[in-house]
């Protein structure tokens, strides 16, 4: 077993018989979905309306970030944690790629667009992305590494096309 699985079931072992983690979890899981991307139309709208020069950066990064990880997901095929190691997850997912994190990198990226107009609320946007991607591997549904991958690769976007 490897020791991303490994760690994946100590992780996930610290949620088990906690009935009201696993409600805070499925909250968190499904509320940083809505929650992220309410935040990137409205930043979008914003920026839109201000006819701010930024907005195509804004449009662009994060759309790369979710092309390059939908294809590494394909390419790699991963199974996820729950189809692996025969586990129950506190939310219901498919069973399609599991690394990179789509979850974590679009939370990231968003988190990281932010910062660029507005850093302080981007400091705080990383930081509910940070939770956002340790909630996917306590609900079973993603390995520590798919979630840090998908978090560097925003990084790495970030790094390269904000500058």
């Amino acid at each position: 077993m490897s020791i991303d699985a490994k760690l994946f079931l100590k992780l996930y072992g610290f949620v088990s018989g906690k009935q009201q983690l696993k409600k805070a979890l499925y909250f968190i899981n499904r509320g940083s979905s809505i929650f992220f991307v309410a935040l990137y139309t409205g930043c979008v709208l914003w920026l839109l309306f201000c006819l701010d020069r930024f907005l195509i950066k804004f449009l662009l990064i994060p759309a790369l970030v979710l092309i390059t990880v939908t294809i590494l997901r394909k390419i790699i095929n991963r199974k996820r944690p729950f189809e692996a190691l025969g586990i129950e997850t506190v939310v219901s997912h498919g069973k399609s790629g599991s690394f990179p994190s789509r979850h974590a990198s679009s939370a990231m990226i968003i988190a990281l667009s932010l910062h660029q107009i507005n850093p302080a609320a981007g400091y705080l946007c990383i930081c509910l992305a940070l939770i956002t991607a340790v909630s996917r591997v306590l609900a079973g549904v993603h390995y520590p590494l798919d979630v840090l991958a998908g978090i560097l690769i925003s990084f790495l976007f970030s790094l390269l096309f904000f500058i």
